[in-house]
């Protein structure tokens, strides 16, 4: 009985750190769509990307909720099984990775319009 309990309260921990990592993600999404286009090389990659990064990691996490309700048996196993959910799981977090080292551009190739931006702001 202790150990579901601290499995439970690990689910949730794990729930409560991935949904502040939603957020913060939303937030940098929000803040590369109002910011300066010109701060960016490659900007529609960069908000396509992080568009995709969004919905991947809310397609994750609510695919891991449903994991995590389903293996404490709050919800009945009828139609929605841990398989399913475990795979989707999987899929969000493949399609979350590819969006983040493969269509967002490395941060290498905008160093140098970084640092001129900085340049031109300390003058």
């Amino acid at each position: 009985m202790e150990e579901a309990i601290i499995d439970f309260l690990i689910a949730v921990m794990l729930i409560i750190g991935f949904t502040y990592g939603l957020i913060r993600q939303f937030r940098h999404c929000v803040s590369i769509r109002n910011g300066n286009k010109s701060e960016y090389v490659h900007y529609k990659r960069v908000l396509i990307g992080n568009y995709l990064i969004c919905l991947s990691y809310s397609g994750f996490l609510f695919s891991y909720i449903l994991n995590s309700l389903l293996s404490s048996h709050i919800i009945p196993a009828s139609f929605i099984t841990s398989d399913n959910t475990s795979f989707c799981c999987f899929v969000f977090l493949a399609i979350l990775l590819i969006a983040k080292f493969g269509i967002i551009p490395k941060e290498n190739e905008q160093v140098g319009l970084q640092e001129y931006i900085v340049e031109k702001e300390e003058i």
